[in-house]
């Protein structure tokens, strides 16, 4: 690494550290607001700062593309304000040797976001969710003879919904909650024919997976099977049921929003679109979103130089930060604008990510050709 490599390095770390640090108080400011608004007597303000600070990974993660934009912008119009910048190109410098200097920049950012994508935001989302949830239901009563286990199962505000085709037919199951073993409970099976005609439905207070076996164990099951000309109820203290899913899966989509899954939870879901295929897209997206983070963060660094190379040469750091708050709402709205694309156009998902990219890649092309 040259000297001109490292000072830009160190430079824009700084810029991009200041900036996202600015951006996250902000952001838990307005989120411990809402926060409070939720509150109960027992979740107030010192459970809902600590609930923010478990979410604190994901938020820094989510704001990792626009920090490292507006850190960028900022950090190469201070070297312009002062000269350096203009010393730099008189030395032969060309504006891609620059962006190949700001690799290492956009290096370490990586390195960090997949830190926290992969590892501490999960972690913390799981920590923060089971905490909230816990804390709210601690105010509720409890029904008398009834154990009381808010406090280890989670449950989603929706529930976990999946779906499995047996035979001619198919197997729709809402599991309410689980905990941190795996363990689910208010578990609700319907099974279908290949006509949707219902053919049984049955209710299981608890289910446990049996590691050895690889098979799903429900406990006091109530059953209610159907046919043409009479329907049967029964009950049963143990039930095997047969279904791929693990509960590691599970354990991926008892949050239910794809950002709070790893890489890996999210392609693993995508391979089991059998059980929710209505629902892929979202997941898609969000997959080809952090797959693709290296083009990201290439196109908003080559913009930056370019805007700094360009109409921002000599401007104050006021006009810059708001030029760059904008050219950053502008690529948000144009992932907004192709999202949709990818479900109501059957745009492939990996387009609708990349093809925001590749327009501030070609804007910021011809920017640099043009003020070289």
């Amino acid at each position: 690494m040259s000297v001109l490599d490292r000072y830009l390095t160190r430079q824009c770390l700084i810029a991009i550290a200041t900036v996202i640090a600015v951006l996250a108080t902000l952001t838990l400011l307005f989120a411990l607001i809402e926060e409070l608004d939720k509150g109960s007597a027992t979740y107030g303000f010192v459970q809902a700062l600590e609930y923010l600070l478990l979410t604190m990974p994901r938020r820094i993660e989510e704001l990792m593309s626009y920090g490292v934009f507006v850190g960028l912008l900022l950090a190469l119009g201070n070297l312009s304000e002062g000269g350096e910048l203009t010393a730099i190109r008189a030395a032969g410098v060309s504006p891609y040797r620059i962006l190949a200097a700001l690799l290492p920049t956009l290096g370490i950012c990586l390195l960090l976001g997949l830190t926290l994508s992969e590892w501490a935001s999960p972690t913390g989302e799981r920590a923060a969710e089971q905490f909230k949830r816990a804390a709210i239901a601690a105010s509720l009563p409890v029904a008398s003879g009834h154990t009381d286990t808010r406090a280890t199962f989670v449950t989603p505000q929706e529930g976990i919904w999946l779906r499995q085709n047996v035979g001619q037919g198919a197997e729709f199951v809402h599991i309410a909650s689980m905990n941190q073993q795996g363990d689910m409970a208010n578990i609700q099976i319907y099974e279908i024919d290949e006509s949707n005609r219902l053919l049984a439905s049955r209710y299981a207070e608890k289910g446990s997976f049996d590691n050895e076996e690889g098979f799903w164990r429900l406990h006091r099951v109530q059953s209610t099977t159907l046919s043409e000309r009479r329907s049967a109820s029964f009950e049963e203290e143990q039930r095997v049921w047969n279904n791929p899913v693990t509960p590691e899966q599970l354990a991926s989509q008892a949050f239910y929003d794809p950002r709070k899954m790893t890489l890996l939870q999210t392609w693993d879901y995508l391979a089991r679109a059998d059980q929710h295929e209505s629902a892929s897209v979202a997941y898609e997206l969000h997959f080809w979103r952090k797959a693709m983070t290296p083009v990201i963060y290439l196109s908003m660094a080559l913009m930056a130089l370019a805007v700094v190379l360009g109409p921002l040469r000599h401007t104050s750091i006021g006009q810059r930060l708001t030029l760059g708050i904008f050219i950053g709402l502008a690529f948000k709205y144009l992932q907004d604008l192709f999202a949709p694309m990818a479900s109501v156009f059957s745009l492939p998902s990996v387009l609708a990510v990349l093809i925001p990219a590749l327009i501030y890649l070609y804007i910021a092309h011809r920017l640099v050709q043009k003020n070289a």
